[in-house]
């Protein structure tokens, strides 16, 4: 991971909020690059049998070239936006009440991640579902080839339940520390325990509140070893930035900022919090 904290100005975000050196400049590399043309192409070319087998009448190549594109399109199109910061836009935090009392300032997890997302999974769910199907005729040794296509099948489906049951995801920084609903897994964190907030980078970029575990920590890992990187790095709170319905910079500066304003957290039930993130004045030290 890369913890760099010097920061860059940024043309976009909230009153020009600084980016943090760990995500600016490309999230990008030239393998990254030359994959996702490629499977671009090879979409494109499906889509372009999907054509030329509909003009034939096989619907059967039809409808399986037209599932390849789909997924290869989702596939290209998740892992572009996941490298996308949007500094600069989206949705303005609110104060909402807090499941632990009081009420807090709440960041939500935009939608269309959750679309890209769950339609990949059930897309896969699907094809290992018929694979495992397809070689339960072929005898003994089909059933136990079977046998793990089933059971990856079943894994994507319990996955995607858990994530449509906690959708939307979301960080609540309230006086008493941080509750964060992710994918599979939630948490909260108070602000005693935490010892840094960064910006880092792990293939993209990822935004890591460090913290120590104490008795009045709380996780919950819904799914258990099968779960995502963020679950994975519990007890500390990491949200990937395109998961955020708002601009990650932002909730960076403000996690930042009360982190190291203990005097200023009683402000996070009150719509007075919102107003200085809103107004960029929630700036962390870089």
């Amino acid at each position: 991971m890369s913890s760099e904290q010097d920061a860059v100005r940024s043309d976009g975000g909230v009153a020009g909020l600084p980016v943090p050196t760990g995500w600016a400049g490309p999230q990008t590399s030239v393998p990254f690059t030359a994959s996702m043309v490629g499977l671009g192409v090879l979409a494109l070319g499906m889509v372009a049998g999907v054509v030329s087998a509909a003009r034939s009448g096989d619907r059967g190549e039809a409808a399986l070239l037209a599932f390849g594109a789909v997924f290869l399109g989702l596939v290209v199109g998740f892992s572009v936006r996941s490298r996308r910061l949007r500094a600069g836009r989206g949705h303005p935090p609110t104060l909402v009440d807090d499941p632990q009392g009081g009420r807090g300032v709440r960041f939500g997890y935009a939608t269309a991640p959750y679309v890209s997302l769950g339609a990949l999974l059930v897309l896969a769910a699907l094809v290992t579902a018929v694979v495992a199907v397809t070689a339960m005729f072929a005898g003994i040794v089909g059933v136990l080839l079977g046998v793990g296509p089933a059971a990856l099948a079943v894994l994507l489906g319990w996955f995607v339940g858990t994530m449509l049951r906690l959708a939307p995801g979301e960080l609540v920084l309230s006086p008493a520390g941080i509750r964060h609903r992710a994918l599979v897994h939630t948490q909260f964190v108070p602000w005693r325990d935490v010892y840094q907030v960064s910006a880092e980078s792990v293939n993209t970029p990822l935004l890591v509140v460090k913290a120590n575990m104490s008795d009045d920590t709380r996780m919950r890992r819904l799914t258990g070893r099968f779960g995502t990187l963020e679950s994975r790095l519990l007890p500390f709170v990491a949200v990937r930035p395109y998961w955020l319905a708002g601009d990650p910079v932002v909730v960076y500066h403000a996690l930042a900022s009360y982190h190291s304003c203990p005097d200023l957290r009683s402000e996070l039930g009150t719509e007075a919090a919102v107003e200085r993130i809103a107004a960029g004045r929630a700036v962390g030290a870089n």
